[in-house]
């Protein structure tokens, strides 16, 4: 029995790079064209940034209870759940006929993927021990190969075949990826101790994650920004989709190679430097969207986007995965990508309210501004610059 396990732990760091080259599709296919499908159902400018962000909204208020079930249940049946559900519900974005009904699938769409990017990660810590940083930075280089080829691809099948058969195809393969966990990984299931109550609020209790929640607030902020306000300024300047879906997959190739890159966890000062350094190219490149014309400040912005990007999100998970006791890990997940949310609901909306009065990637700049502040104030006073 010892011997077969064995053997399926050495078979799911595959299975979970397998799964997660597959199942990301949902988030960066649609980058391009769902601000713009929104648009052209009839939603203004406004209504087009929240329905993009509105995916992040249910997604956070579903967090904390999908930590607690993870933390409770084990993670292979709920992630392979959550994936075969999404899959259903990407089908009907095709189907919408109007702004409020495209809202509704892609709110029951942010609750449906609660549980599936924490329950991964949390594997993929129990299964990199021997070299998590770059167990974490192999995932994010696989997420970010996905961002790489799945932006142009979705932008030119909805450009030559239309939303409709795009949306259609992500949901067949989303499908196929939840059978993939559900078939793939082992039957885990990691319990607290019988008179241990798991509850948000212990983990929120840590004083050492605020300033990790903070600095992922701050990345993820400024990218939902991004996903808005950079294709609608380049469609209203008369660039297709498919040049938007290259840009996007330009950001992917940047992040991508500083993941593969980083190996080592003193790199760069350690995992809170490096996120420190991320968001603060993430800022920069905000300012550089609306203060340069386009194509180059579009260009330029993408290019920092994504080395802040590739430097950011595979520390943040490192911290979140190494600061919390192995029964809490799912909880701290959870919450990690309830701020991650956060800031995916309120950068497109703040977008799409500033897209009349004020330049949204200035907006975006102040509010990672002030989030790296008082991450680097939280985590100095800690001092665990030099222990992470």
């Amino acid at each position: 029995m010892r011997m077969e396990w064995n053997g399926q732990r050495r078979g799911v760091p595959g299975v979970l790079n397998l799964v997660a080259l597959v199942a990301f599709l949902d988030t960066f296919a649609m980058l391009p064209v769902l601000a713009p499908y929104a648009r052209q159902l009839g939603a203004s400018a406004a209504e087009a940034g929240f329905i993009l962000g509105v995916y992040s909204l249910a997604n956070l208020l579903a967090s904390p209870a999908s930590g607690v079930l993870l933390d409770q249940l084990g993670r292979r049946l709920p992630m392979a759940l959550s994936l075969m559900v999404a899959a259903l519900l990407i089908a009907l974005y095709g189907a919408a006929a109007s702004p409020q009904m495209l809202l509704l699938v892609r709110a029951l769409h942010g609750v449906s993927s609660a549980v599936f990017i924490p329950a991964m990660f949390v594997l993929v810590g129990e299964h990199g021990q021997v070299n998590r940083v770059w167990a974490m930075g192999r995932t994010g280089a696989i997420i970010g190969l996905v961002a790489l080829v799945s932006p142009p691809l979705g932008g030119m099948v909805a450009h030559w075949y239309g939303e409709r058969v795009l949306f259609t195809s992500i949901a067949l393969v989303m499908g196929l990826a939840g059978l993939m966990a559900l078939i793939g990984l082992p039957a885990e299931s990691h319990r607290p101790p019988r008179e241990v109550l798991v509850h948000p609020l212990k983990v929120l209790r840590l004083p050492a994650l605020w300033s990790n929640f903070l600095l992922t607030f701050g990345m993820t902020f400024a990218m939902g920004m991004l996903t808005y306000r950079l294709p609608v300024m380049l469609q209203q300047a008369g660039y297709d989709a498919a040049y938007r879906g290259r840009l996007f997959g330009l950001f992917a190739l940047m992040a991508m190679g500083v993941m593969l890159v980083v190996r080592r966890r003193a790199v760069l000062g350690g995992a809170l430097a490096r996120a420190v350094l991320g968001v603060g190219l993430i800022g920069a490149g905000s300012i550089v969207l609306e203060g340069l014309s386009l194509p180059s400040g579009a260009l330029s912005a993408v290019l920092l986007f994504g080395v802040g990007f590739g430097l950011c999100f595979p520390a943040v998970h490192l911290l979140c995965y190494e600061g919390v006791e192995a029964h809490l890990r799912g909880t701290a997940f959870a919450l990690l990508y309830a701020f991650y949310s956060l800031g995916y609901v309120l950068g497109p909306t703040s977008a799409g309210l500033a897209a009349e009065r004020f330049p949204a990637g200035w907006v975006a700049a102040i509010v990672a501004g002030l989030s790296l502040f008082i991450a680097f104030g939280v985590g100095w006073r800690q001092g665990v610059y030099s222990q992470r």
